[in-house]
């Protein structure tokens, strides 16, 4: 498990992430799924409404190879291009990621829903995460 110096006494750093996430996901009932992974694809953490089926270990996994791949072909073509978020549409739904450093913050997201109160949830997740793992912003 993860732990920190900066987060309250009884509650490990994991807890507090998924306390976080959980946070973002009960935020609207169109939120189906909020995920944390490392840029290497590993699922640090992750949340999703009870009818979804999502195996959150392969969705983390693949979007940070899209994310990576994505990034190498814009740097290739742009010479100083960063993907930081990228969003895409499935269906019904909306798959949102946002890179944090060596981090990503990922949700699936019902198209219906305001893409403003989305990037809304997105920054409050992250600027949440960021302060509770100890990250600057870059």
């Amino acid at each position: 498990m993860l732990s920190s110096g900066s987060v309250s006494p009884g509650k490990t750093l994991t807890e507090r992430v998924r306390q976080k996430l959980s946070e973002i996901l009960e935020s609207s009932d169109l939120i189906k799924f909020v995920g944390l992974v490392t840029m290497d694809g590993f699922t640090i953490a992750s949340n999703l409404k009870d009818d979804n089926n999502i195996d959150p270990k392969l969705l983390g996994a693949l979007i940070v190879s899209s994310i990576k791949n994505l990034e190498t072909n814009l740097r290739k073509v742009l010479e100083n291009a960063s993907l930081s978020e990228i969003v895409i549409s499935i269906g019904q739904d909306l798959l949102i990621a946002k890179s944090i450093g060596k981090l990503a913050l990922i949700m699936i997201v019902d198209k219906t829903l305001d893409i403003n109160f989305i990037m809304y949830s997105v920054e409050e997740g992250l600027n949440d995460l960021i302060t509770d793992l100890g990250l600057e912003r870059r």
